[in-house]
């Protein structure tokens, strides 16, 4: 699974000045807002999560400092969490990247 598009990709938040120009039965939708700073939040943080067992594989991998067949089975467990681990920080970006495409920006005033 690959990541989303980058949050660049969708409209942002009506600012001060965009939403003086909205009817007077419109305005900003404050959750749109949420959404969108929460997208590029964990857009921007997301390849720490994806990169976070590396160190341990490269460790494992790169010196000798466990050998044997149990070393390689921790390490093909250890790989196989790592790609567990990437797929998920890829589903949190998707899931929040759905949420914000279907919410509106603008809502009726109350």
């Amino acid at each position: 699974m690959a990541a989303p598009p980058p949050p660049g990709s969708l409209p942002p938040p009506l600012d001060e000045a965009a939403a003086v120009s909205l009817p007077p039965t419109e305005q900003p939708n404050p959750a749109y807002r949420q959404l969108y700073q929460s997208y590029v939040d964990a857009y921007g943080s997301i390849g720490q999560l994806r990169k976070a067992l590396d160190p341990a594989l490269k460790t494992l991998r790169g010196t000798d400092a466990w050998l044997g067949p149990e070393a390689r089975e921790w390490g093909g467990q250890l790989d196989a969490q790592r790609g567990h681990l990437q797929k998920a920080a890829d589903r949190i970006l998707w899931d929040i990247y759905d949420r914000l495409s279907a919410t509106q920006r603008v809502i009726a005033r109350l």
